[in-house]
């Protein structure tokens, strides 16, 4: 990792951050424009979920495509440019003329959308040392949450004065604005010029990823526990509403208490694997354990538990099941070949794409057949835990998921 100034590094962690929150802006600010397409399209329930899928499987077909260019060319361009791209694309949403065209034009949102993770990702291991890497990168996973919370708060509002048009228009500006920015200031540092490295074909650099046996279990990792996240998100309000008898609103209040703690967890998970030395796997294999234990306790609650407890556990329940992301990211990229680490992350983040489309309706059809929470949560919990136990099995064995310090 080379280091170019000790102060830069923070500013290089703002833009990243920044291009990462006006990204997710677009994104995240397609679930309140659902409603308004609804609307003024007739939609059904199915039709106006569809809107949202349509964001979230466009990375899925660019991601690996973008990350092998990073680690070719560096993030600067790719992250601006798509970034730039990413709202001029959201700019012809307006021109739409029916429900299928719409989709059209999201899936090539989502498709720009692909730049921003694993350029992100690829940046913080570049710009910061071990020992702080992982506040590095929980600070900028910051920026996730905070563009979809900027983006409920602002888009509605928008809506009301302007029209749908005025909406679209403000997530293209926040969208083009972070791509100028980060453009102007970001520099791309460490990257390999050898003609060597850029001649090697994107086939052989998956090739040398599925070689790699350490990557094994933090792909399943990534691919379980985003399944707990997004269980979190679809399910929580559900599960409290109709499992506990809860009204929605104080649903909507648990829920809220739980997200609050997937942004705390965020950052200080990642934190405590620096502060103890940069180990990765143990404060992971932590977090997955406890986040099983807190799943079993919400298959055995009551009708209508302690309200205290509740939150406590709801809190707990966020910052472990959401909060684990940062650290997950962190040690898939340190566990990455130098020459591939955007690519690397790009594939794992790919593969969890696809249980963010599928583990929700997964999750909500097996409670609809068992007509219960309680064994769709036990289901959960055990299997998460199959990735503590196969990275303790790899890393007892050959080491494979401890890395060198810069």
């Amino acid at each position: 990792m080379v280091s170019e100034s000790k102060h830069f590094k923070w500013v290089i962690l703002f833009v990243a951050t920044l291009a990462q929150g006006c990204a997710t802006f677009v994104t995240y600010g397609m679930g309140p424009l659902a409603t308004v397409y609804q609307d003024s399209m007739e939609l059904t329930q199915f039709q106006t979920g569809l809107i949202v899928s349509a964001v979230n499987v466009g990375p899925i077909f660019s991601m690996m495509f973008f990350g092998d260019l990073m680690d070719r060319y560096g993030e600067k361009w790719s992250i601006g440019m798509g970034a730039i791209f990413l709202g001029l694309s959201t700019l012809l949403a307006s021109a739409s003329q029916g429900f299928y065209s719409l989709l059209l034009i999201l899936l090539f949102v989502g498709v720009w959308y692909g730049t921003a993770q694993p350029g992100g990702s690829s940046a913080i291991i570049k710009w910061f040392p071990h020992n702080n890497r992982g506040v590095a990168m929980g600070i900028r996973q910051m920026g996730i949450p905070l563009g979809g919370a900027f983006a409920s708060m602002t888009i509605p509002a928008m809506f009301a004065i302007y029209g749908l048009n005025g909406a679209l228009v403000l997530q293209a500006f926040v969208a083009i604005a972070g791509g100028v920015v980060f453009l102007l200031i970001y520099r791309d540092i460490g990257q390999k010029k050898e003609t060597s490295n850029k001649k090697t074909s994107f086939m052989q650099k998956i090739k040398t990823i599925r070689q790699n046996k350490s990557l094994y279990p933090v792909f399943f990792v990534g691919c379980s526990m985003v399944s707990v996240q997004l269980v979190i998100v679809a399910h929580l309000m559900s599960f409290l509403n109709n499992g506990l008898n809860m009204s929605l609103a104080r649903s909507g209040v648990f829920l809220s208490i739980a997200l609050i703690g997937g942004l705390i967890g965020r950052v200080a998970i990642s934190w405590i694997s620096d502060y103890f030395g940069g180990n990765r796997v143990k404060p992971l294999q932590v977090t997955i354990c406890l986040t099983s234990v807190i799943l079993v306790l919400f298959a055995f609650l009551p009708d209508n538990p302690n309200a205290v407890a509740l939150m406590c556990l709801c809190f707990i329940l966020g910052f472990l099941g959401m909060g684990w992301f940062s650290l997950f990211i962190v040690l898939l990229s340190e566990a990455a070949r130098p020459e591939a680490i955007a690519l690397t992350v790009a594939f794992g983040l790919t593969l969890n794409q696809l249980f963010i489309v599928f583990s929700p309706a997964l999750f909500g059809f097996t409670v609809d057949v068992l007509n219960s929470y309680k064994s769709p949560f036990l289901f959960l919990a055990a299997v998460i835990l199959i990735g503590p136990i196969w990275l303790h099995y790899l890393d007892r064995k050959a080491g494979l998921m401890r890395v060198a310090k810069d």
